[in-house]
């Protein structure tokens, strides 16, 4: 199964998450909490995507505990959003995503 950054679904549009996991990766000394997420579109053959962004991992998961919104799609709901980027006034952007 191919896996994309979710970062690259930014001019995609509106899309739907049916699927979200919680995965540790080691890089280095470092243990880094990345979210994978699988949609129920197709973006150029691929529909699972992951992310290690920390204002997208904060809505899926606090502390390794998944959110209310992280239950809601294990129990079956599909949200609906679109990737944002946000830039901020020392002129860093990031990506985060928001409910449509």
């Amino acid at each position: 199964m191919v896996e994309v950054s979710l970062s690259k679904l930014d001019d995609k549009g509106i899309f739907t998450i049916v699927r979200v996991e919680n995965v540790k990766r080691k890089i280095g000394k470092e243990t880094v909490t990345e979210v994978n997420v699988e949609t129920e579109e197709e973006f150029d053959g691929v529909k699972t995507f992951y992310t290690s962004r920390k204002m997208i991992v904060a809505k899926f998961y606090d502390n390794d505990k998944p959110t209310q919104l992280t239950q809601d799609i294990q129990r079956g709901k599909k949200y609906r959003v679109k990737i944002i980027k946000q830039r901020f006034g020392n002129g860093k952007e990031d990506f985060d995503i928001a409910k449509s």
